[in-house]
This record gives C-alpha cells, structure tokens and sequence, in this order.
C-alpha cells in the first residue's frame, strides 16, 4: 500500500510540473503565442527589451526590467535605435532620423 500511494504521489508531482511547465507564457519578440495566435502584450515586449539589452552585452534579467520601469527606460533610451525594439520602447528611443 505503502509502495503505491509513492508511485500515486510522485506521478501526481509529475503532471503538475508538466502543467506549470506549459501554463509558462511563451513569446516570439514581442508577442505573446496564444491558442487564437499572436498577441502584442507588455510582458513580451519587456522580455525582447530585456533579451535585445544582452546581445550588447548588458547584464540585465526579465525580472529587472519587468519589475523596475527605471530599467526600461534606460535600456530603451540605450539601445532603442535596435529596430528589434521599434514597438517595444516606444516613445522611450532616441530617433534616427529627424525629417526637417
């Protein structure tokens, strides 16, 4: 009895750690994939900020740029000429060009 209510319980981890594993938002630059297709959200606008800042070599995680506006902005105001970044800084990035 012993012996089956281990196998119950760590199967039941199991399948809850598969769960969570695919309840995990996934995007694709900026938008989040759903069932219905992609979406523009925040969240993975904030990542591609985040992921964009490391190709320079900035040490930067999701987390910090999730949880800390400052961190956005900076990171915009830097690197926000990177056309990978044009829909998620927005207003934030300097301008290339300015048509005089």
């Amino acid at each position: 009895m012993t012996r089956h209510l281990l196998t119950v319980t760590v199967t039941a981890a199991a399948l809850l750690a598969a769960s969570q594993a695919e309840a995990k938002i996934q995007c694709r630059g900026n938008f989040q994939i759903t069932k219905n297709g992609p979406i523009s959200t925040p969240y993975c606008e904030e990542q591609q900020i985040a992921r964009v800042a490391r190709s320079y070599g900035e040490r930067v995680t999701d987390a910090e740029v999730h949880n800390n506006p400052n961190t956005k902005v900076y990171l915009c105001q830097r690197y926000g000429g990177d056309n990978r970044l044009k829909g998620s800084c927005g207003a934030y990035s300097q301008p290339q060009w300015i048509p005089w």
